[in-house]
């Protein structure tokens, strides 16, 4: 059905939980930057890519559904408050894998 195009909850959620994970996994230091290891960073983005494989395996998705996911990625790790240029380009990352 054409509003299935449209139907972008999944991918919101996801992007979501996917930011979640990013921030229990990164936590911030006073100044809006990660406060982890390189490494650690590391292997957050590597197992947030494992992720990324496994819903993009389970649901379609379109132009529109990627950039909900990409926007609820973004606004959920700029409200934990993520220095913004971080938060591009994380985001940026995200979106390429998709």
């Amino acid at each position: 059905m054409a509003l299935d195009w449209f139907d972008a909850n999944d991918a919101e959620n996801f992007g979501k939980s996917l930011a979640q994970f990013f921030i229990q996994n990164i936590p911030l230091r006073s100044e809006g930057v990660p406060n982890n290891a390189l490494s650690k960073q590391f292997e957050t983005v590597d197992k947030m890519y494992l992720q990324i494989d496994q819903f993009k395996a389970d649901h379609k998705l379109n132009i529109y559904k990627k950039s909900k996911l990409g926007s609820a990625f973004k606004f959920e790790l700029a409200a934990a408050g993520y220095e913004p240029t971080f938060v591009d380009q994380v985001t940026k990352g995200l979106i390429q894998k998709l």
